[in-house]
């Protein structure tokens, strides 16, 4: 008997929406159209169709910890089988992990792949697509969206005849990757061309088989990064060593197989789908108000239509403007051209070019014991607020660079300073020299904040030395 594992892909950047997704905590991680963030509302969807401990997630060593924290609060034992590849191989080597893990925990697996940072409003029709696709023994399933644009951005499929047996089923003629503006509108005239998804179902041993004829150097390289892993069946998360992953070939998954395959057969499906890939792409699946503006947090307009503004830390007020984006953030401001989805990715490789941190991180962070915030950084000195979750606690530590001052301000902390432990209260501090071994424990049950002031000449967050760690970071 089949056993249907849905696969949550949850390893992309998501640069488009600069300044809000970042590679340190990237678009499927962010809430930007209800409640829960992009991720849970696709682990969600996996729920529909499998129960949470079948649910396989894909993501990387930097997002493990928030990704775990996120599937926990969506549902107990969605974080049973999560993948954390050392470093993102694109999508060819994480399906082909996900094939080889699932096949090794379930009985006949059938993988129902989905990207973690997509907006489906249908999910009950896409629950039927899904078990009429896992329906179609021997095939490499994939799902079609109709059009509404010439989007550039987006892969195309064209369909071919339909599939004996199996209505609503067609095999596909071919794939066209990212067409020009002209081409695009030529596939959509031609009304037989499909948006790509980017979700596939298929059974782990024949998606096995089509690797091996037609990419078999990401399956050899996947599969014996797996085999040197060691990891126990029941290891969460399942981790492979760096050094093994690295000689994995970086290949989308349509590249390495669904192109070259004759298996493949695509499934009309007509959801509320967005791939949420840009600016342009939010303001489309937002809620607007009569003039077509989209506010997210506080923002007022006045005489101005058809605009998206992101507001996180204060008031954003347009005056008189028309098609343009203004995003917020602690440290970083875009002002854009509603229309124009290539800019932004643009701009941020400008600035990682650059060596600017913002192209990368905020000045939040998420930790696997809670978060920091950089609240103010200037030469030889930083500081910071630390929130650490009830029960959790930093590394055992050192520095080579800095000195630290800790001030409690919200609940009790547990320091360990050199070989001497001591509970400080709320108004209560200690001072942490260059060198000296050290540790923050929350003991209590609620939430403690303190604020750290470093001091020295480099301030870095890799001046770290880990001696012990609960997460598992001393490396």
């Amino acid at each position: 008997m089949t056993t249907l594992v849905p696969v949550l892909l949850a390893g992309g950047a998501g640069t488009r929406l600069w300044p809000t997704s970042r590679e340190a905590y990237p678009k499927q991680l962010l809430n930007f159209t209800g409640e829960e963030s992009l991720l849970q509302q696709a682990a969600r969807r996996a729920l529909t169709a499998s129960p949470a401990d079948r649910v396989v997630t894909v993501t990387t060593e930097t997002h493990y910890f928030a990704v775990l924290d996120q599937l926990c609060e969506v549902a107990e034992g969605l974080g049973r089988h999560v993948i954390a590849e050392p470093a993102g191989r694109n999508t060819a080597a994480a399906i082909a992990l996900a094939a080889l893990y699932a096949e090794r925990q379930f009985d006949d697996p059938v993988l129902w792949v989905a990207p973690a940072d997509h907006v489906i409003r249908g999910v009950e029709a896409l629950s039927c697509a899904v078990g009429a696709a896992a329906a179609a023994d021997g095939r490499l399933m994939t799902f079609g969206i109709p059009p509404g644009d010439a989007d550039t951005s987006l892969g195309y499929i064209r369909r071919g005849g339909r599939l004996d047996g199996h209505d609503g089923i067609f095999r596909v003629e071919h794939f066209v990757e990212k067409p020009g503006r002209e081409e695009a509108m030529r596939l959509i005239a031609g009304g037989d061309c499909y948006w790509n998804s980017g979700m596939f179902v298929f059974s782990a041993a024949v998606l096995l088989d089509e690797f091996a004829a037609l990419a078999p150097n990401v399956l050899e390289a996947v599969r014996a990064a797996v085999d040197e892993a060691g990891n126990p069946p029941d290891a969460a998360p399942f981790r492979l060593a760096a050094s093994a992953y690295d000689t994995v070939p970086a290949i989308p998954f349509d590249k390495a197989v669904m192109e070259k395959s004759d298996r493949v057969a695509v499934v009309p499906l007509d959801v509320g789908w967005s791939d949420v890939g840009s600016w342009q792409r939010l303001w489309e699946v937002s809620d607007k108000d009569a003039d077509g503006n989209v506010a997210h947090g506080d923002a007022l307009f006045e005489d101005s239509r058809n605009s998206l503004v992101r507001a996180e830390r204060r008031l954003i007020a347009c005056v008189g403007v028309e098609d343009i984006v203004v995003v917020e953030t602690a440290d970083a401001v875009l002002v854009a051209d509603r229309f124009d989805t290539a800019g932004v990715k643009a701009l941020v490789a400008r600035l990682k070019a650059a060596g600017r941190t913002e192209a990368t991180t905020h000045l939040e962070e998420r930790r696997p014991w809670g978060s920091f915030s950089v609240l103010l950084e200037a030469e030889r000195f930083k500081i910071k607020e630390l929130v650490v979750k009830p029960g959790a606690k930093l590394s055992l530590q050192k520095h080579d660079h800095r000195s630290e001052h800790w001030v409690v301000v919200q609940g009790a902390a547990l320091i360990t300073r050199g070989d001497e432990e001591s509970l400080l209260s709320e108004d209560e501090s200690t001072y942490i020299p260059i060198g000296m071994v050290h540790r923050l424990e929350n003991p209590g049950t609620v939430e403690l904040r303190v604020i750290e002031v470093q001091l020295g000449d480099y301030l870095g967050e890799d001046d770290i030395t880990r001696l012990e760690d609960s997460y598992d970071r001393v490396k």
